[in-house]
C-alpha cells in the first residue's frame, strides 16, 4: 500500500537517480570527448582521469583535423593513420613525438609546431640573432615618433608592452612629432593583441585584418585603443594620433610580426619599407597538454583590408631597399612630416 507519505519518497529516489545518471553520463562525455572538443570549443583540451598516449594521440588527431589549415590533404590523411596505427602499442606519449610531428607539420604547414615539455613557446625565427632582442619603446627623433616593436610571448607583460607603445607615441606626438616610424625588423611574433593595441594610436577604428580558416572568418577589430579577435584581446590608452606612418620589415620580421605589418597595409597614410619578411603570415592556435607539451596549430590565413590573402611565402613592403630607415625618412618628408 502506497501511503501519502512513502510517495514523495518514492519521487525523490527516483529524482536522485535521474540526476545521478545525468551527472555520470556528463563525465562519461567529458571523459571521452573531452580531450579533443574541450580544445576546439574553450582552447585548452579538458582530460579527465590519466592522459593515456592513446588518448593524447587521439586528441591531436581529432584538433589538428578539424582546425588544421591542409587537413583536408592526402598527406594529413596517411599521417592521421599511421598516428592512430603507431599509438595502439605505446606505452608513452614521448615515443609519438616524432609521428605526431608529421601529422602537425601536414595539418598546419610550416608555421605549425608540436612542442616538447618545457620549450618555449614562441613564433618561428628565420635566423640565429634572436639573442638580440630589443626592447620595446617610444623614441622621438626630431619630428619622427620612432616606435621599436619585438616580438613577445604570450607569457610575457601583455599590458606593459601595449601601454608602453600606445603611451610612447601620444606623447611623442604631443611634444611635436608629425610621423611615426613603425620598426617591426627582427620581430619574429608571439602574441598579436599587444602589438596592435600598443599601436592602435595609429589604426582606425573598425576591422584591421581577417583570419580565414577552412571553417569561417575571424575580424581582428579595433576599437579606440582596444583590440579583439587577433591574440589575446587588450585595452589600452592614448587616444588616436593622425600622422603619417612608416612600417619597417625584414627577413626576420614573422608571424605576428607580419600580421601586424599588414594592419597598416592598405591605407592612404602608411607605407612599408625594407626586404621581404619570413613568410609566416597566418594565423595560429595553441594547445596546452597534461605532459607539459603544447601545440601551436596553423589554422588560417592573414587577409589584409585590401582583400589580399597570405600565408607561407614571404611579404613584400611596399618599397623594397636595404636602407629603409633613410627611406621611410624621405617618405615621412615627403608626406609633409617637415619641422
Amino acid at each position: 500500500m502506497t501511503t501519502r507519505h512513502s510517495l514523495p519518497k518514492k519521487i525523490g529516489i527516483g529524482c536522485g537517480c535521474a540526476v545521478l545518471v545525468l551527472a555520470l553520463s556528463l563525465l562519461a562525455a567529458v571523459y571521452v570527448w573531452g580531450p579533443s572538443y574541450g580544445a576546439m570549443f574553450t582552447g585548452k583540451p579538458i582530460f579527465m582521469g590519466h592522459a593515456t598516449p592513446q588518448r593524447y594521440a587521439k586528441a591531436i588527431v581529432t584538433t589538428t583535423e578539424t582546425m588544421g589549415m591542409y587537413a583536408d590533404s592526402p598527406e594529413f590523411a596517411d599521417a592521421k593513420s599511421r598516428v592512430l596505427e603507431q599509438a595502439k602499442d605505446a606505452r608513452s606519449t614521448e615515443e609519438l613525438y616524432p609521428i605526431l610531428d608529421e601529422l602537425v607539420a601536414a595539418a598546419g604547414g610550416k608555421h605549425s609546431t608540436l612542442h616538447r615539455p618545457a620549450e618555449e613557446t614562441s613564433a618561428p625565427s628565420d635566423g640565429d640573432d634572436a639573442a638580440s632582442v630589443p626592447d620595446v619603446g617610444v623614441e622621438k627623433r626630431g619630428p619622427i615618433a620612432v616606435a621599436t616593436v619585438p616580438g613577445i610571448g604570450r607569457h610575457d607583460d601583455l599590458q606593459g608592452y601595449a601601454d608602453t607603445l600606445a603611451h610612447g607615441l601620444h606623447d611623442a606626438v604631443s611634444a611635436g612629432a608629425c610621423g611615426a616610424v613603425v620598426d617591426l625588423r627582427g620581430n619574429d611574433g608571439g602574441d598579436m593583441g599587444p602589438m596592435v593595441a600598443g599601436l592602435s594610436p595609429l589604426l582606425p577604428d573598425g576591422t584591421a585584418l581577417e583570419f580565414v580558416s577552412r571553417i569561417n572568418t575571424t575580424k581582428v577589430a579595433v576599437d579606440g585603443n582596444s583590440v579583439t579577435g587577433g591574440g589575446t584581446s587588450v585595452t589600452t590608452s592614448g587616444g588616436k594620433v593622425d600622422v603619417p606612418v612608416a612600417v619597417l620589415v625584414d627577413g626576420h620580421t614573422a608571424s605576428s610580426g607580419e600580421a601586424t605589418m599588414l594592419t597598416f597595409r592598405g591605407l592612404e597614410n602608411a607605407r612599408s619599407f625594407g626586404s621581404p619578411t619570413a613568410g609566416f603570415a597566418s594565423a595560429n592556435m595553441v594547445f596546452d597538454y597534461p605532459d607539459g607539451s603544447s601545440l601551436m596549430l596553423t589554422i588560417g590565413k592573414d587577409k589584409d583590408r585590401t582583400g589580399q590573402e597570405y600565408a607561407e611565402d614571404p611579404i613584400t613592403p611596399d618599397e623594397e631597399t636595404s636602407a629603409p630607415e633613410d627611406a621611410a625618412q624621405a617618405w615621412l618628408q615627403r608626406q609633409g612630416c617637415t619641422r
